[in-house]
């Protein structure tokens, strides 16, 4: 009796941690990338009238900028804040990887605008060496989870509640299945102990014969390939690497990842032979197979924008 309350202990101990840990950690993970995937299908005049809204409750007031500004998704936006002049940068779309590089552009720019400092607001994730850059020129980072507790409260209640109810409903579903794994743990060791307390062999029961050990061991069988999915950090590469591919094949003027699951690429002459080589490159990796492909026709063409994918599932 006291191996099976061992077990049910495991499956409790087990079941609360996986719990708390699915509903307190992974729930928020996956909202916030919920909440970015959706800023990220936003345009960039929406997504910065967004981040000055939410500059604007802190305090701060925007500066009216000239056309030229507010046109440019490079522009730079001016604010004020207790008498003091800042700088906002908007870097939109979620495939962003920030350096040192765009930081030092803000920073030149808060120098020449004799501001006290300067706001870079991304999607996209700020490099180790981008936060350093950042720290020594007084500019604030919004990235990954402070943009989204930023902006979340300015979202439009339909499509925040969307996004929460389908982070929780994930959240359950795989508590739910966390519970059946900590049950099915509790049942082995609770097994296990009832097996080692049973295990004294019968003195009347007649020895098992051992089988005579085999002459030549039997060859080892080929190794065979096993698809392993690449982590987050692979995948970006991956991305990279297939935009630097595009941006020397002929035909092709630039490929840019709209989102993780997007590739937009400008292309110039048919369409139909440009295809293939797009295709050729991304086919490399298996786990690009089937993302999207936003097909840009050349400027002052007839031809429509079309979506394609290189695979299907």
């Amino acid at each position: 009796m006291l191996f099976w309350l061992s077990g049910l202990a495991v499956a409790l101990l087990t079941g609360v941690a996986v719990s708390v840990y699915l509903w307190w950690v992974r729930r928020r993970k996956d909202e916030i990338a919920a909440g970015l995937h959706a800023l990220s299908g936003l345009r960039w005049r929406e997504f910065s009238r967004l981040v000055l809204t939410a500059l604007e409750r802190r305090g701060m007031a925007v500066v009216a900028a000239g056309p030229d500004e507010t046109r440019d998704p490079r522009g730079i936006f001016p604010l004020t804040l207790r008498g003091q002049r800042w700088l906002l940068s908007c870097k939109h779309g979620s495939a962003y990887r920030i350096g040192a590089a765009s930081v030092e552009e803000l920073a030149s720019s808060v120098r020449l605008g004799n501001a006290a400092g300067g706001i870079l607001a991304t999607e996209g994730q700020l490099e180790q060496e981008g936060r350093i850059a950042a720290q020594s020129h007084n500019i604030e980072v919004l990235d990954g989870p402070r943009l989204w507790d930023e902006l979340a409260p300015l979202v439009e209640p339909d499509l925040r509640q969307q996004i929460v109810g389908h982070a929780a409903a994930r959240a359950k579903r795989h508590i739910a299945i966390g519970w059946l794994g900590s049950v099915a743990v509790g049942a082995l060791v609770a097994t296990a102990l009832a097996n080692s307390g049973l295990g004294v062999e019968d003195p009347a029961a007649p020895a098992t014969p051992v089988p005579a050990p085999a002459s030549s061991a039997a060859p080892a069988a080929n190794p065979v390939a096993v698809y392993r999915e690449p982590t987050e950090a692979e995948l970006e590469e991956q991305r990279m690497a297939v935009s630097r591919a595009l941006s020397g094949t002929p035909g092709v003027v630039r490929g840019v990842w709209q989102t993780r699951l997007t590739l937009v690429v400008d292309y110039q002459g048919d369409e139909t032979g440009i295809w293939s080589r797009i295709c050729q490159q991304v086919e490399l990796y298996p786990a690009l197979r089937t993302v999207r492909v936003q097909l840009n026709p050349p400027a002052g063409s007839k031809e429509p924008v079309r979506w394609r994918q290189c695979k299907t599932i």
